[in-house]
């Protein structure tokens, strides 16, 4: 048991209660606790009890639920925020800013982790750009964007090797996506193999194996050849869906992987709802890949629920109009979306409730996350109760839901 936290096990040898147990967690000395209680068997007709207790304290270190060695790092004040990820139960939370580092939680935001500190692969300061997570939170993937500088790459993590690795100078990728490049956005399938992402002014790369060999899939012949100012991509669940969008562009999907790719902006019955050229921000998708939602900015916000054959326009009632629209995200299974906006507000939508509903002003929210903010990313948990959002030259932010009311936690102060 690591330092920070409490133990107490007790003993209990009686085969009514063998093999039972219960945890449960209580506050003491302002600081966070576990304590177990497990009832074993360990001789039949006796009564031999045995309590054993350990207590470690760290000066000025603040108590976690969480054992762990590792340092709290601060996340206070405003941060140059510029993406965030969650895992499916929302319990662990990865995080990046420009000109910054990476930060990663276990315990819904309660406390972080410096990952960029000396001697890792990734220390120091880097115009980290998007993050990605496997869907138990055990394996990342990272990007460095920009025009100028070294370390415009793309780099892994592993909770099995728990290292980093700088997947454009390793041997196997570096003749793919080698040397510095503006990467956008990256995204991960749930058991963190396959991996998708995109350069703004460059090509779309997709990976099978966790990062370690790339396939460049903007070479010639393709729907999607040559040089694209890409924003963002979104991938299923098993990595075989995939869905991409181009500043001053179009939507494209993909159903084998990234192999093909169709104009989604193009083809018949989307044509008359997102035809056309748009400085697509941001988009989203459902774990099985047949949901999507996209968001324009300074336009509207889109919706398709047949992999992006169809689509619907949503900018109405409470988010009509052109809105400086920035990130979107999706539950599993896609009925749940939740939107924010630079310099504006966050939304929040469900199929059970058909409407969207302004966060940045209503009851539960409102003393959090009020006003106008420069919202970066946002992120949701698989269930879609559970929220991550940052904003740039801000804070970073959790929500849980209750019944129909959100309630936000400044994690930044």
């Amino acid at each position: 048991m690591s330092a920070g936290s409490l133990s107490l096990v007790i003993w209990l040898p009686s085969s009514a209660t063998r093999g039972r147990g219960i945890a449960r967690k209580c506050k003491k000395f302002e600081g966070e606790f576990d304590f177990l209680m497990s009832y074993v068997d360990t001789m039949k007709n006796s009564y031999i009890i045995y309590c054993a207790m350990a207590l470690f304290l760290l000066a000025g270190c603040k108590m976690t639920s969480s054992p762990s060695s590792e340092p709290v790092a601060d996340i206070s004040g405003n941060k140059t925020w510029e993406s965030i990820a969650i895992s499916d139960d929302g319990t662990k939370l990865a995080a990046v800013a420009w000109g910054g580092h990476i930060y990663t939680s276990l315990n819904s935001g309660k406390t972080w982790t410096d990952r960029s500190t000396a001697g890792s692969e990734i220390s120091g300061n880097k115009n980290w750009y998007s993050i990605a997570m496997s869907g138990n939170g055990d394996e990342l993937a990272a990007v460095v964007g920009g025009t100028i500088g070294d370390g415009r790459h793309i780099y892994t993590y592993s909770n099995s090797g728990k290292t980093w690795t700088n997947r454009s100078t390793a041997a196997g990728s570096v003749s793919v996506i080698g040397g510095n490049r503006n990467w956008y956005s990256i995204a991960m399938s749930d058991d963190g193999q396959k991996l998708a992402a995109v350069a703004y002014g460059g090509h779309i790369y997709t990976s099978l194996n966790s990062g370690k060999t790339w396939t460049d899939r903007s070479t010639a012949g393709s729907e999607i050849s040559g040089n694209k100012d890409w924003y963002s991509i979104a991938i299923s669940d098993d990595g075989e869906k995939l869905a991409a969008v181009a500043w001053g562009g179009h939507i494209y999907t993909s159903s084998n992987s990234g192999a093909t790719w169709t104009n989604r902006s193009t083809a018949a019955g989307s044509v008359s709802v997102i035809g056309g050229s748009k400085n697509w921000q941001s988009i989203a998708m459902s774990e099985d890949g047949k949901k999507l939602a996209a968001v324009v900015n300074g336009g509207h916000l889109y919706t398709a629920t047949d992999s992006g054959a169809d689509w619907t326009d949503r900018s109405t009632g409470a988010i009509a109009g052109n809105k400086n629209w920035y990130s979107i995200a999706m539950s599993g299974n896609g009925t749940k979306l939740a939107a924010g906006m630079y310099n504006g507000h966050i939304y929040t939508y469900s199929d059970s409730e058909a409407t969207w509903t302004d966060r940045s002003t209503a009851a539960g929210s409102v003393s959090v996350i009020g006003g106008n903010r420069n919202w970066r990313s946002i992120a949701m948990s698989d269930n879609g109760d559970e929220l991550a959002a940052v904003a740039y030259n801000g804070h970073l932010y959790t929500a849980t839901k209750s019944g129909t009311t959100w309630t936000w936690t400044d994690r930044s102060e």
